[in-house]
């Protein structure tokens, strides 16, 4: 299951979830777990803590993140979805996820790297991702580019124990 922030209007147009540039980040990112997009786009469960395009940040080209309101809105529909999929491998992807699942001060620095728990998904692995787009700037720091590699690490061993 992979867990991201909202759909964008691209996705809403194409009814794909990360169809655009942030998918092709994403993508990148799957196959250097050994994922492939095919297995990514066939096998995997994927949804979002809000279910609707929140629209543009106001005088702004990037899309705003999903309100307090909205993530309420949604959030006990995504603690169903997790409860339904009984997902064994969950990624995180962008802040508003890892927000939804581990709090307000959940920050990427303590949770990229690392293998997670999740209370709404027991037994589940939870990996945390940078968001793909090109406005997050996180990867460009050196040492964020080594927990990075560390989860594609996670991700891979993960999804060949999956695959078994």
């Amino acid at each position: 299951m992979l867990i991201g922030q909202a759909p964008g209007w691209r996705e809403i147009e194409t009814g794909m979830p990360f169809a655009w540039d942030a998918g092709k980040r994403l993508s990148g990112w799957l196959s250097a777990a050994g994922i492939d997009v095919d297995a990514f786009r066939e096998r995997w469960y994927v949804t979002s803590v809000a279910k609707c395009y929140p629209g543009r940040a106001p005088g702004s080209s990037v899309d705003r993140p999903p309100s307090r309101a909205e993530i309420a809105r949604w959030g006990p529909i995504l603690l169903e979805e997790v409860r339904l999929v009984g997902p064994r491998l969950i990624l995180l992807v962008g802040g508003t996820a890892h927000r939804f699942a581990f709090g307000p001060n959940a920050r990427l620095d303590d949770l990229v790297g690392r293998e997670l728990t999740w209370d709404a998904a027991p037994g589940a692995s939870v990996l945390a991702l940078p968001h793909p787009s090109g406005a997050s700037t996180w990867l460009n720091d050196p040492s964020h580019v080594e927990l990075w590699r560390e989860v594609i690490g996670l991700l891979r061993e993960r999804w060949a124990e999956l695959e078994t």
